[in-house]
């Protein structure tokens, strides 16, 4: 007996370090095999796992446009994000999805809920994210998945119950970015979710899983990829996406650059005067994203014949001169009415014969 004991505690250790090994080499692959950009931030690395796999996420549409996305990292992307005070609220597959704004409609009866537009700055999610310039419809479903899919993740992390606002069968469109994409993160992290008849925000239970469709009215890209509702983010009526959508201009606080020339200077009037007679104008309207929309050249402008200003603004813009040098330069543009000398406005002194003036004004 001891010569058989004494010679299986070798086969015993060989049998343990070979274990020890083989686990060590299996928590080395899973580590690699489901390592994630979002690993930092302490989530479910099967779920991110998951996500990131088999293609969840859609790839460049087309052979078209930049190689590489031109919209922000993920990383960008985090930093980015507005953490809201109260519930994460989902939606897709919404009937008249291009102007459906019951998504934010209930977010709105929730104390600081939100939305994923309301999550990141205004026109974040839009192509055209000012001041930068529009962006490619190539890589735009790819970014719309990535913001999708880190909003999840912040829902996640916040780890409360979370609503979903849509039909009360739970139908979704099978190529979704809630079914692909928002859907896995919060079943595999255990978020309880909330369905919300976006009919009636009185219906409520606890989210019944998917009826997967295919929904005619949404075009599918890739055959395998596509919005939850077309032109994501990109609604003209959204009260909170980019206003400047389907407009020439950017509305907000605008701003006029004026320069009044004397009288007696420069070359003769435009009506054959001899130039002495009247004042004139070089104005300079910008939007407020500080962009040329109007502007007039040296214009004449007699005491008390208000000039107007050819823009892309939707009113009109007027200034006047008075009838001396001293006089301020009034101003006015839909139902307001200013004067160079009030609080809106910084005026320069007259230098070589004429006079620099800036103001602001809601447009």
């Amino acid at each position: 007996m001891k010569s058989t004991s004494s010679s299986s505690k070798p086969a015993l250790l060989n049998t343990l370090t070979l274990l020890f090994f083989a686990l060590f080499q299996l928590v080395a692959f899973q580590s690699t095999a489901l390592a994630t950009p979002l690993a930092e931030n302490n989530l479910s690395l099967r779920s991110l796992g998951k996500r990131y796999r088999n293609d969840k996420i859609s790839p460049k549409d087309g052979n078209t446009g930049p190689a590489t996305s031109d919209y922000p990292s993920d990383d960008e992307i985090r930093d980015a994000f507005i953490a809201p005070q109260g519930p994460f609220v989902f939606f897709s597959n919404l009937p008249n999805p291009q102007t459906n704004q019951k998504p934010y409609e209930f977010s709105k009866t929730i104390n600081g809920a939100t939305i994923l537009r309301n999550a990141f700055p205004k026109s974040y999610i839009n192509r055209r994210y000012k001041p930068a310039p529009e962006r490619s419809t190539e890589w735009y479903q790819n970014f719309l998945d990535r913001v999708s899919g880190i909003y999840a993740d912040m829902a996640v992390k916040k780890g409360e119950k979370v609503y979903f606002v849509g039909r009360w069968d739970g139908t979704v469109q099978d190529c979704s970015i809630w079914n692909r994409v928002e859907l896995p993160t919060l079943l595999d992290n255990n978020i309880e979710i909330e369905l919300v008849d976006y009919s009636n925000f009185n219906n409520n239970k606890q989210y019944p899983g998917t009826n997967l469709i295919d929904v005619p009215f949404i075009t599918k890209r890739l055959t395998d990829y596509c919005f939850d509702w077309p032109g994501d983010g990109e609604d003209a009526n959204d009260p909170d996406v980019d206003p400047s959508i389907g407009i020439p201009y950017y509305p907000g606080n605008c701003g006029v650059h004026l320069t009044q020339y004397q009288k007696n200077e420069g070359n003769p009037a435009s009506n054959g005067n001899d130039g002495t007679s009247d004042y004139r104008f070089t104005i300079l309207l910008k939007d407020a994203n500080h962009e040329l929309v109007g502007e007039v050249d040296y214009y004449d402008a007699p005491t008390g014949q208000g000039v107007d200003v050819d823009s892309e603004l939707p009113l009109v813009f007027i200034a006047t001169a008075g009838k001396v040098d001293d006089d301020p330069v009034t101003f006015a543009y839909g139902g307001q009415n200013w004067d160079s000398d009030s609080g809106q406005c910084s005026v320069g002194g007259y230098d070589s014969g004429s006079r620099q003036m800036d103001c602001g004004f809601t447009c």
